[in-house]
């Protein structure tokens, strides 16, 4: 599981959905939420948090991306890489911290990805999972 420290920047509440947006370092992550200020106890503004998400939910993309859906995008650093026969284990630098990715050997093979690359690492706004850090 990646985990991220970051501290909650806004939160839109409609029907008991919030979208939260979250400042990790020099990128602004958004979750989707089935819960808002009123429900959980550290949904503020201000909080600190942690941000969560699965390996295989971290898609990785080259520049430029183009207009796509996904608002989450982090730059970073390949630091390693392991193909295997199905599948691709990405370590991504990312300012200090270090993310993984797993996608399949034959998409890291069709971007020609090696160590050093610079690429961008998406996650969907609701595989993203927000933890209390107090």
């Amino acid at each position: 599981m990646n985990r991220l420290s970051g501290i909650i920047t806004d939160i839109t509440t409609a029907s008991g959905i919030s979208i939260v947006t979250i400042q990790v370092k020099d990128s602004l992550l958004s979750t989707v939420l089935l819960d808002s200020p009123e429900t959980c106890n550290y949904l503020h503004v201000g909080e600190k948090i942690t941000v969560a998400f699965k390996e295989t939910e971290v898609a990785i993309g080259l520049e430029p991306l183009g207009q796509i859906s996904m608002s989450n995008q982090i730059k970073c650093k390949i630091k390693s890489i392991e193909n295997g026969e199905i599948l691709a284990k990405l370590e991504l630098l990312c300012e200090r911290d270090i993310i993984t990715s797993i996608i399949t050997s034959r998409s890291s093979l069709r971007l020609n990805l090696k160590i050093g690359d610079v690429v961008i690492a998406l996650i969907k706004a609701n595989e993203i999972s927000l933890m209390d850090e107090s």
